[in-house]
């Protein structure tokens, strides 16, 4: 069984991230070609979004990505993935959803707080389905900003508040931020805390895929009312059911564990 080491638990601890290198290298190029499958069948499910974070600039994405297909359902059954899970989030933490994209445009300084309940520790792996570097959109990471509370941490957030840019304050543009830049190959995955602050610096017309899995702790019984909260906002993105079909459907007993939780609350999406 593939298992996080105390080293590693410290590492992401204290700045809130991890890289695997070459991690799922054998499956990358099987990865590729079936996310392109995936993403052709649901096309017209693509979802057209602008955001500040994005420059406003368009990208596409799709919900319930890896829910949608046994292929890539079963990565939430891989040593890998339960390894990394179990040893940040606990043995009976949560899958919370996963989304694919498809990009032609950089990301600013942002925490991904949207759709979480930051009382407890929520973790995104993202699969990068392409060569990146620092000039081409790669992941880069403001080691230990996901401490919220911390003056360090207060201190970048209030720069961001005014103009979701470090220029007003510090003079600098997102590429500029003192930062640690993570180049990726296929196959390699950058884990993260969704409260630390990262970016992808990058204009161009050249498209990028990524997509990636959530998951968290498993919430206590007197946060349930917030977890249906989050449940019936999946509302916005039309869906009308919390997983996907195949995730669902192929689930083993170990995999229900982590899909109970929502499960139990998901009449929350027609009666919240």
């Amino acid at each position: 069984m593939f298992k996080l080491t105390e080293e590693q638990k410290r590492f992401f601890d204290t700045f809130g991230y991890l890289v695997f290198k070459g991690l799922f290298a054998n499956e990358a190029q099987a990865i590729s070609d079936h996310f392109d499958r995936v993403m052709k069948a649901c096309s017209p499910e693509l979802i057209d979004w602008k955001h500040r974070a994005h420059a406003n600039e368009n990208r596409q994405f799709l919900t319930q990505f890896i829910d949608r297909d046994e292929y890539f359902s079963a990565l939430l059954d891989d040593e890998r993935i339960l390894g990394i899970y179990k040893g940040l989030l606990g043995d009976n933490f949560i899958y919370r959803g996963s989304d694919a994209n498809l990009f032609n445009c950089g990301t600013c300084w942002h925490s991904d707080t949207y759709g979480a309940l930051l009382k407890y520790r929520n973790v995104k792996i993202i699969f990068y389905l392409d060569k990146l570097e620092s000039d081409s959109g790669c992941f880069r990471v403001l080691p230990g900003s996901q401490h919220f509370g911390d003056k360090f941490a207060n201190k970048l957030q209030a720069f961001l508040k005014k103009n979701d840019s470090y220029m007003d304050d510090l003079g600098l543009q997102d590429y500029e931020i003192p930062a640690t830049i993570i180049p990726t190959d296929p196959g390699d995955i950058v884990v993260f805390d969704f409260r630390v602050k990262h970016a992808t610096c990058f204009a161009s017309d050249r498209l990028r895929r990524m997509f990636t899995i959530c998951a968290a702790e498993k919430l206590r019984d007197e946060d349930i009312p917030a977890l249906r909260d989050l449940i019936a906002a999946a509302r916005n993105f039309g869906l009308k059911s919390y997983y996907g079909e195949a995730m669902v459907r192929t689930a083993s007993p170990e995999r229900m564990v982590h899909l109970q939780q929502c499960l139990d609350n998901e009449d929350a999406l027609f009666t919240n």
